[in-house]
């Protein structure tokens, strides 16, 4: 039955509600094998954990919610902390005029009782009209139960809205069903109205879960897969260029050479050549997706998975161009130095944060992040460039220069550590840094679990006319929250959160309801920190009143990618959190 042929029965429904409770779930006391004696909305309030409802399994975190039908079989286990809902029982019966239509009998169990879960779009207002309707059942006076009868309708209309129009899988599950239909079906004609639908969501929507997961969006993506299904066949069969683009379904060979140059850099014959002389493999498709950073040795040499494929090195290099500054961290930190190094700003003039700027001399600037200087790149002779896909326009280029390593700017530093160790030969020198951070954090996590007990801490970033709030998906919010441990606030907890930061208003502020707030400041920002920090709102906020904001330097927080710069974070925090 289509979705919305299921969700146009519930015009026809009588909602009555049954029963509200206030429950909770402790670690290791789980929940097996209950049988709902009638229509389930469950409403997480606290904590995080696993829900199985007939088999089918959902991620529990703050502000979750599930809709289970009657006789549905669910499994519900807390992870760490005890899962604390609500759980509203309510029956669901057709309406007589609509019972005794027979268009409406054959699927009635299965419409009515429609599972689903996810985190609703407005969590907050649906948390205040759950806690509402739990305090008007309980009281029950008068028309108190009346308004809760009212109010669960009204909140299973909003949540049955959002089902319609953004669908009921979560947007990582989205995703991957799209990208594995995608995996399957690259050399067809594809259209992102037609995947869209796939999950039951807009085309606006399915671009924007892309985004976020992927960093570029669902046509993107299919080229993205074409493409490397065509950097195989050019490496590794004698096929034609017009063969090839008829296999990954371009019916136009010209067309298709446009788009391998406009992605690669350099014309189909011209890569192959090139991946000949180099020995630059592209990666199949499944692996290139997963983004997998890794190196292996071979009888000839070093071989590095990266974003573009695999490089193979036979020797060891000793010129490495860096065109990130997170490299030149990553190398100083093994002991040795980048030949030339790009530094960070938007403008032709490099400039490097403190920890580095002492080191500079050692090795030559070579302009910045954005606007690196081929020129200067050339002249350097490297026999080894790293490079971001910011850089994607410039691949081609860059390696013509010198074999050339592209990663996604915001991988774990603790997996580009290990592969400078091993670029290096320095592997040994690499695990033994990273078991010292696991030991440093480990133990500042047991004093500020202590210290804090359970008081919870945001990372905010004023900006022109919002504020960001950064979650654990966030470099430096993986620090706070991961590594070290420290409670987030209810606004960004939970597996649900799909984005490195939230915009809010000032005004939202107080919703985030920290104990703690790290406040990122810099020059250019510094007005409107100052006008935030003058503001009534910022000053009614309880960690503003007991002085437990800690402002901090923007450029060393979001733009510290490597390990000195991780590790004075974490030394800003011991120091911020323990005074």
């Amino acid at each position: 039955m289509e979705l919305l042929q299921q969700l146009s029965l519930w015009n026809d429904t009588a909602i009555r509600l049954l029963d509200v409770q206030r429950l909770s779930v402790l670690p290791g006391n789980d929940l097996r094998n209950y049988s709902l004696p009638a229509n389930l909305l469950f409403f997480t309030r606290n904590g995080h954990g696993k829900l199985l409802v007939d088999g089918t399994s959902y991620t529990v975190a703050p502000f979750f919610v599930c809709h289970a039908g009657k006789d549905a079989v669910i499994n519900l286990a807390a992870t760490a902390e005890p899962i604390e809902y609500i759980a509203i029982y309510y029956s669901a019966e057709l309406l007589h005029s609509a019972a005794r239509d027979p268009a409406f009998r054959y699927e009635e169990r299965h419409a009515l009782q429609l599972s689903f879960g996810f985190s609703p779009a407005k969590r907050l207002s649906h948390h205040q009209i759950v806690e509402q309707i739990e305090h008007k059942w309980s009281a029950r006076q008068g028309l108190e139960s009346f308004h809760a009868h009212a109010l669960l309708q009204s909140l299973l209309y909003e949540l049955l809205k959002q089902l319609q129009t953004e669908g009921y899988q979560t947007p990582t599950e989205a995703v991957s069903l799209v990208a594995k239909h995608i995996d399957a079906n690259y050399n067809k004609p594809l259209k992102l109205e037609t995947m869209a639908e796939l999950v039951h969501c807009s085309s606006r929507q399915l671009q924007r879960w892309f985004k976020q997961q992927k960093q570029l969006g669902p046509m993107e993506y299919v080229i993205k897969v074409r493409m490397d299904h065509a950097a195989q066949l050019l490496q590794h069969t004698s096929a034609t260029v017009q063969e090839i683009a008829l296999s990954v379904g371009y019916r136009d060979m010209y067309y298709f050479s446009n788009a391998f140059k406009k992605y690669y850099g350099t014309a189909p014959q011209d890569y192959r050549r090139a991946a000949a002389a180099i020995q630059v493999h592209a990666l199949p498709a499944s692996a290139a997706r997963d983004g997998a950073v890794s190196s292996y040795r071979a009888n000839d040499g070093l071989v590095v998975r990266h974003a573009k494929g695999e490089l193979r090195l036979q020797r060891s290099p000793k010129r490495i161009a860096v065109l990130d500054v997170q490299y030149a961290d990553q190398l100083i930190t093994l002991n040795e130095l980048p030949a030339g190094s790009v530094g960070i700003g938007g403008s032709v003039i490099s400039c490097f944060p403190d920890y580095l700027q002492i080191r500079l001399g050692q090795f030559r600037a070579l302009g910045t992040c954005e606007q690196p200087d081929l020129e200067a790149i050339a002249s350097l002779q490297p026999d080894l460039i790293v490079c971001t896909q910011m850089h994607e326009e410039l691949y081609g280029q860059l390696s013509r220069l010198a074999p050339t390593l592209m990663f996604h700017r915001n991988e774990d530093w603790r997996k580009m550590l290990s592969l400078f160790g091993d670029l290096t030969g320095k592997r040994h020198e690499a695990d033994k840094m990273l078991q010292e951070y696991r030991d440093k954090t480990a133990r500042l996590s047991d004093k500020l679990a202590a210290k804090l007990q359970g008081q919870r801490v945001a990372l905010i970033r004023p900006r022109d006319t919002f504020i960001r709030l950064h979650t654990v998906i966030h470099r430096t919010g993986a620090i706070l929250y991961e590594d070290l441990g420290l409670p987030a606030p209810f606004f960004i907890a939970g597996d649900f959160v799909s984005d490195t930061a939230y915009h809010i208003s000032l005004e939202s502020l107080p919703e985030v309801n920290a104990n703690h707030y790290f406040l990122l400041s810099n020059e250019m920002f510094k007005e409107r920190v100052s006008d935030m920090q003058r503001s009534v709102v910022w000053n009614s906020l309880s960690a503003v009143k007991k002085r437990h904001v800690y402002t901090v330097d923007a450029s060393s927080w979001i733009g510290s990618y490597g390990p000195m710069g991780i590790n004075r974070i974490v030394d800003d925090v011991a120091q911020s959190l323990l005074a």
